[in-house]
């Protein structure tokens, strides 16, 4: 069961710093040089947060990797596809065409019937 917990808290946590970096992403200058870039990063809490949110879903997924088929593992995360678009239209109000959606439908078919095979 621990197993299975991990591996959804590495897609849990790379959403959530995929989302963190976006938000972040807001605050950071990007017309100045390579050095106002990283200092606009390194002064962001939020995009702080984001790459600890990266290297913690990072450490969980080797984790997962000991203990799961890499087939297996990396088919599961496509999850993160139908997460991310439930962020990108709650958090970020985006609006998703339908070939989006008919997209997902078919990704979640594909881990179903992976996971089922």
């Amino acid at each position: 069961m621990i197993k299975y917990l991990m591996l959804f808290g590495s897609v849990t946590m790379t959403v959530v710093a995929s989302t963190l970096l976006k938000i972040g992403s807001r605050s950071v200058n990007f017309e100045g040089g390579l050095a106002a870039i990283a200092m606009s990063y390194i002064t962001s809490p939020t995009i702080l947060v984001g790459f600890g949110s990266y290297a913690l879903a990072a450490l969980l997924w080797v984790y997962c990797l000991s203990v799961f088929d890499l087939s297996y593992a990396t088919f599961v995360t496509s999850v993160q596809y139908i997460l991310l678009l439930a962020v990108s239209i709650l958090i970020f109000h985006e609006q998703i065409s339908l070939m989006k959606w008919a997209g997902c439908f078919f990704i979640m078919i594909g881990v179903f019937l992976w996971l089922k095979g």
